[in-house]
């Protein structure tokens, strides 16, 4: 059978289901449910009564394997399979039984390679094997297909015909529509929803309509940052918006690789080819794209910090990996070793770097972190201090932290940053000083001597502090000195700041948690004060200058290793 016959096989299928589930919206007993279907999730009676329609449509037309989120795999019809067909009966299943009119019939058909009629070796195969996909809203009667190499169609109900589709050409965010995947929101895509990074945020409940929305340029993005999109949901729409033009990845910019299977789990990002790598940068990990270098700034001081450097020299000279060493390091190991065995140069310029080696303890990854300053470049903090609280991995785990990336199989953990300026009273200038990734603070030059502030939150006055000292913590921080002077433990996630008095004087002078958003203010009323921005000192302040902190545009950015509260042990030895 030729593509035209597998357009009308899946045409007759589609409609089939529509006609015969149209009459179970509003039924109360089409709710009721009866299984748990074969990828895990509750299947409903309307489900069931979805798939048996299209079931019998396609053995009176063909005989095929069919993958379907409530029977799993099967083959359904008279002799050997000549198709596959992955089938969602009903997309937004939810919205169909409360009658919202955002619900769909999605299919995709291939052919069945030859020599794979087994239904293990039809497993094998993976989406990119599919040729046809047809999404059709149930509600609203409008269609949508795509065949491979053929380009992708909306049927126009006025005109009787198919007119081509084309993803937007949308390239800013800020202008831009997206649609989001609703149902266990992370933490990142809340945060992107609140900081209106783009113009509109659509939520409908169902992927395959929202996968042709963009596909026609109604939508300018689609994404589901979490890994929960099955293969049944996307199907049809992936073949359809590949055809309009549209990129269709995971969070990470990766091609999609989903075998067929049921049990296949999917992040999602869908979009034109300018959106996409900003939307990539923001939920994803866009460093697995690019090629590897590695800078190394490591703890100067210590014998076994340095050995394992030239140890981890060996292995990315093993494995043909380039790298760059910091200036003093090279230096030291210069004086130490044959360096003509060795590729490396000094780092002079960081775009040269995709990720830095940090050996060392906290006050490295520090270095580290100002070091970047704000490119784009994720740190590997390799633990050999005393604390090592910011650090991802033991010096057992280097190795095998180099390997994962190297291979691409790791995850990102974005963290904030604090930006402040000082405000000169007498000079009436005033000074960027440089992004903190613990902790700003605000100190007595003289030991014992109080200093008095005034605390500001987006211009609005809080209180006058008499203390020691004031500071102003990030979420990473917050286990540091802000922890010591009484301050809570954030979650490296959240999008907030803690503000805590060093030794108060009153005693309802307590740490304050504060939104990410905010900004805040700290006038000095009396005697000077330093300023240290994560244990360096910025610079000193008289009565009357001002510091204005809010959070920083770019971010610091860690390989994940070891889960945050797993590190909260530390703090009890």
């Amino acid at each position: 059978m030729d593509s035209e016959e597998m357009f009308h096989i899946a045409k007759k299928v589609v409609d089939s289901i529509e006609k015969g589930i149209k009459p179970l919206i509003g039924w109360e007993g089409s709710e009721e449910v009866v299984k748990i279907g074969a990828d895990g999730t509750p299947t409903k009676r309307i489900d069931i009564i979805a798939e048996d329609i299209a079931i019998n449509a396609i053995e009176r037309h063909c005989s095929a394997v069919l993958i379907s989120e409530e029977v799993g795999i099967e083959k359904v019809g008279e002799g050997p399979p000549e198709y596959i067909v992955v089938l969602d009966p009903i997309d937004g299943t939810y919205n169909a039984l409360k009658n919202l009119p955002v619900y769909s019939v999605s299919i995709a058909m291939g052919r069945v390679r030859e020599g794979r009629n087994d239904i293990d070796k039809v497993r094998e195969m993976g989406i990119q094997d599919l040729e046809l996909g047809m999404v059709k809203s149930i509600a609203t009667g409008e269609m949508y297909y795509g065949r491979v190499n053929k380009g992708a169609y909306m049927w126009e109900k006025k005109e009787g015909e198919w007119r081509k589709i084309e993803v937007s050409e949308t390239k800013n965010l800020k202008d831009a529509t997206v649609g989001v995947f609703a149902y266990g929101l992370t933490t990142n895509t809340l945060n992107f929803i609140k900081d209106r990074k783009v113009k509109r945020i659509r939520i409908f409940g169902s992927v395959a309509l929202e996968m042709c929305y963009v596909a026609r340029g109604a939508l300018d993005a689609f994404i589901n940052v979490n890994k929960t999109t099955r293969l049944c949901d996307i199907a049809g729409g992936y073949v359809i918006l590949k055809e309009s033009g549209g990129i269709v990845t995971d969070r990470d910019g990766r091609s999609l690789n989903m075998s067929l299977d049921v049990r296949e789990r999917t992040s999602l990002i869908c979009s034109n080819r300018a959106l996409h790598r900003k939307l990539v940068g923001i939920f994803g990990n866009r460093w697995v794209l690019k090629p590897t270098k590695f800078g190394i700034i490591s703890r100067l001081d210590r014998e076994d910090a340095l050995d394992l450097v030239v140890q981890i020299m060996d292995y990315l000279e093993s494995k043909g990996v380039g790298y760059l060493l910091e200036e003093e390091l090279y230096n030291i190991l210069e004086n130490r070793l044959d360096m003509e065995r060795y590729s490396c140069r000094v780092m002079r310029d960081l775009r040269e770097v995709s990720h830095m080696l940090a050996i060392g303890g906290d006050g490295t990854v520090l270095r580290a972190a100002r070091l970047i300053g704000g490119n784009e470049i994720p740190i590997i903090s390799i633990d050999m201090g005393t604390v090592g609280f910011l650090t991802e991995f033991s010096k057992e785990e280097v190795f095998k932290a180099i390997d994962m990336v190297i291979r691409g199989n790791y995850e990102i953990e974005r963290r904030t940053k604090c930006s402040s300026v000082v405000r000169f009273r007498e000079k009436g200038c005033q000074k960027v000083l440089p992004d903190a990734l613990n902790e700003v603070v605000l100190i007595t030059k003289s030991p014992a001597k109080m200093v008095h502030f005034e605390v500001y939150i987006n211009g609005e006055f809080v209180e006058e502090v008499r203390a020691d000292g004031i500071i102003v913590s990030t979420p990473t921080g917050s286990t540091a000195y802000s922890l010591s002077a009484g301050g809570p433990i954030l979650e490296p996630s959240m999008d907030a700041f803690v503000i805590v008095p060093i030794c108060p004087f009153k005693l309802f002078s307590r740490p304050l948690v504060v939104g990410g958003n905010a900004e805040i203010l700290i006038r000095v009323l009396r005697k000077p004060v330093l300023v240290v921005i994560d244990g360096n000192v910025e610079g000193a302040l008289k009565e009357g200058d001002e510091v204005v902190m809010r959070k920083s545009e770019s971010y610091t950015y860690f390989v994940k290793g070891r889960k945050f509260y797993s590190k909260l042990k530390k703090l009890g030895k």
